[in-house]
């Protein structure tokens, strides 16, 4: 600590140096903060970016996909399957098949089924299948829109047709890649051809109708031509098809390039841009802090001449503190570091004369409260002795109540009187060897019919003997008065447990019920005077609010220690511990 020689110079160092690390504490946490958050949005923005170059690069590559599968699509709307019928004709093979029919056994059978079956049936069906040599297109402008194109088609009766730009190269057909589970009609992959290079392929697997000539029943007809009814239009056999199509991959690899350096691009402007936010951030704390301190500076040398002008005025708000007002009028936070212990001590020492006054008026009021009940029975009762005469019996039962309002007096006055010699020091202990075991079996035994009367269990839980040299009569009090509080607050056929138990040469009493419970407001206050946790509760002799403030009064005098644990709803704990130094051992 630096030896200083006078209030100014020290205010001035200690107040200089304070608003210094201040300053720079302030200034990294500001710093340190704003760094997490430009970082936290770098990272967010960085992922966006990624995130958007990912849906670029997948929108490129479904471009290429939709084109080809596209192409793919007009080849086959316009590709034609023709069947070669020049070699064979209709009524010759049907004028043959009814010869053969005739001669077999069952002809009268087989024949109508033949003349039936016709020039639709499945006769002509399967010569199709068979005699299926050439695949055409149905205009050159097909041909020339898929000219940039690599294209392929096969038909699963053995026709295929491939693009010039193949030459001698075929595409291999995957049949068993389209099953109904996958479910789409179209496949897409990259496909690596020898001498052409790397491309991307799309294959569609479709049907087509096979275009075959129809024998002239009056005269030649034309293979193009078809003015079958539309019943015998519907039965035109289909073949499936593979369709084919390919284009080269450099445009979608040179998009793909452009798309990973723009990226690229934007993460470096980005970073860039972070960078720069901090050092401008950097800039703006260390110009603000140093400011900040210059002006400290300059306002240091009055705050230092107003801060010893707090010894005045502390001497008049000493002179103005009477017994109506225990305030010291002064602000303690503008006092030197030298006047502040004295200002600290004045304080308290007037706040415990305030709350001195404060007991001594609350004391009052209490006993006048707790004494109010029973002397307003007792004039009661006498007045109404007083009204008329009375029988002998009357008088007597007039005086009972008369007696039993003078005992709840005399108990209140009793524990006043007790609490009295506690504050004033006066109560002694009168340390015996006695068995707290024992001792806690009589004090059951006496509130026992109590409890019963209540539906109450008690239950005394021992480990042998306990012996302990203490006041007896004290302990007794002590044990009778938790005893009397956990009947108060049960709960109907509840139960009690008092536990008794030396452990480690010191004695543990635990007095556990199953009550009401006691809230967190009501434990700060539960061992103050007249403070009852049931404000409905009367003011009777037992229940006057001194049970556990006399309690623990006994138990602070013995040195030891009494504590309370509580669930409300649940039920309390009382915890009663007494020191090593009072067992017998």
């Amino acid at each position: 600590m630096i030896d200083m020689r006078s209030i100014s110079l020290s205010l001035m160092v200690y107040f200089l140096g304070l608003l210094a690390v201040a300053l720079g504490v302030a200034s990294v946490i500001g710093y340190e903060t704003s760094k997490q958050t430009l970082e936290s949005k770098q990272n967010a923005t960085a992922q966006l970016i990624e995130a958007q170059y990912t849906e670029r690069c997948r929108a490129e590559e479904t471009r290429l996909d939709d084109d080809l599968l596209a192409q793919a699509q007009t080849l086959a709307r316009v590709a034609q399957f023709q069947s070669d019928w020049g070699r064979l004709r209709h009524h010759e093979l049907n004028a043959l098949g009814m010869l053969a029919v005739a001669t077999a056994p069952n002809a009268y059978l087989l024949a109508p089924s033949w003349v039936g079956q016709g020039v639709h049936g499945q006769f002509i069906f399967d010569l199709n299948r068979k005699n299926l040599v050439e695949i055409t297109f149905d205009g050159r402008e097909v041909l020339e829109q898929v000219s940039r194109y690599y294209f392929q088609i096969d038909s699963v009766w053995g026709a295929s047709k491939r693009s010039a730009s193949l030459g001698e190269h075929f595409f291999p057909v995957d049949a068993d890649a389209f099953t109904a589970e996958q479910g789409s009609p179209w496949k897409s992959a990259d496909y690596d051809m020898d001498q052409i290079g790397l491309l991307r392929r799309v294959t569609l697997k479709t049907s087509a109708p096979i275009t075959y000539l129809l024998p002239a029943r009056h005269g030649p007809r034309d293979r193009t031509h078809d003015d079958r009814p539309p019943q015998s239009r519907e039965l035109q056999p289909r073949s499936t098809i593979f369709v084919q199509c390919a284009a080269s991959t450099d445009d979608r690899d040179l998009a793909l390039a452009s798309l990973k350096d723009r990226r690229d691009g934007d993460l470096s402007a980005l970073d860039a841009e972070t960078n720069v936010s901090l050092a401008r951030l950097r800039d703006r704390l260390l110009l603000t802090g140093g400011v900040a301190f210059l002006f400290a500076v300059a306002g240091c040398f009055g705050l230092v001449r107003l801060g010893l002008s707090p010894l005045r005025r502390l001497s008049d708000a000493v002179s103005r503190v009477s017994e109506k007002d225990f305030r010291l009028q002064v602000d303690q936070r503008r006092m030197p570091g030298e006047l502040q212990p004295i200002t600290r001590r004045l304080i308290e020492t007037l706040e415990m004369l305030k709350r001195a006054f404060a007991r001594e008026k609350q004391a009052t009021a209490d006993i006048s409260h707790e004494l109010r009940t029973p002397l307003a029975a007792l004039l009661t009762t006498t007045e109404m002795a007083l009204r008329k005469p009375r029988s002998a019996e009357d008088y007597q039962e007039l005086l009972r109540d008369c007696r039993l309002s003078a005992q709840r007096m005399t108990q209140v006055v009793e524990r006043l009187l007790t609490l009295a010699r506690l504050d004033a020091g006066v109560d002694r202990l009168r340390p015996t060897a006695i068995d707290a075991a024992e001792l806690a079996e009589q004090c059951a035994a006496l509130v026992r019919p109590l409890a019963e009367a209540r539906g109450l269990t008690l239950t005394v839980h021992r480990n042998g003997s306990a012996p302990l040299t203490a006041d007896p009569d004290k302990l007794r009090e002590v044990l009778t008065s938790l005893l009397h509080n956990a009947i108060e607050y049960n709960r109907p056929n509840g139960a009690i447990d008092l536990t008794v138990a030396r452990e480690n040469g010191r004695l543990d009493v635990e007095v556990k019920d199953t009550g009401v419970g006691i809230g967190q407001e009501a434990k700060a206050h539960l061992f103050e005077r007249f403070y009852r946790a049931d404000p409905s509760r009367g003011g009777d002799g037992l229940h006057a609010g001194l049970g556990l403030s006399i309690a623990k009064g006994y138990v602070d005098l013995m040195g030891g220690d009494l504590a309370v644990e509580s669930v409300e709803g649940q039920g309390s704990t009382f915890r009663l511990r007494l020191p090593a130094h009072g067992a017998v051992v």
